[in-house]
């Protein structure tokens, strides 16, 4: 089961990067291998949202559940083609603004297909969300300087 975390510092207040991080229109912004989020409903576990990611060049449809807890965490679990899991967002307030700690932790299913892509996928993943927790970070700050 692959697993991974990474650790950024933000310049911007604990609220604002909860906040950010709380909006599915930020997510298409962060994250480039996901094509859409359809926001649907809130139950007891949290909203449902279908979502699409492009992976390897394959669309994959799925969907995910997001938790608040807040204001110091998110959890999202998900399914989408082939692989499942857990993505925690913990946030921390610091003196120059807030740490964001990711940590994922998911499988690939036991579909011929999956094992061949997961070594790949594996890699490619660890990449795309190092990638938009830069992202994350250059959009919140630059919102921060604007702001002020």
């Amino acid at each position: 089961m692959p697993t991974f975390e990474h650790t950024i510092e933000i310049a911007a207040p604990i609220d604002q990067v909860f906040a950010f991080n709380d909006d599915p229109k930020n997510w298409l912004r962060t994250n480039p291998s996901l094509v859409s989020v359809d926001v649907g409903e809130e139950t007891d576990d949290g909203i449902w949202m279908d979502t699409t990611y492009r992976m390897l060049g394959m669309e994959l449809d799925g969907g995910l559940t997001l938790r608040r807890v807040e204001p110091t965490e998110h959890i999202m679990t998900f399914e989408n083609g082939g692989m499942s899991g857990d993505i925690h967002f913990e946030y921390a307030e610091t003196p120059s603004g807030t740490t964001v700690v990711q940590r994922a932790d998911y499988e690939f299913g036991d579909r011929l297909r999956d094992r061949i892509v997961a070594p790949v996928a594996k890699r490619y993943n660890k990449r795309q969300f190092s990638q938009s927790l830069e992202l994350t970070k250059d959009l919140v700050e630059a919102e921060a300087k604007v702001a002020a």
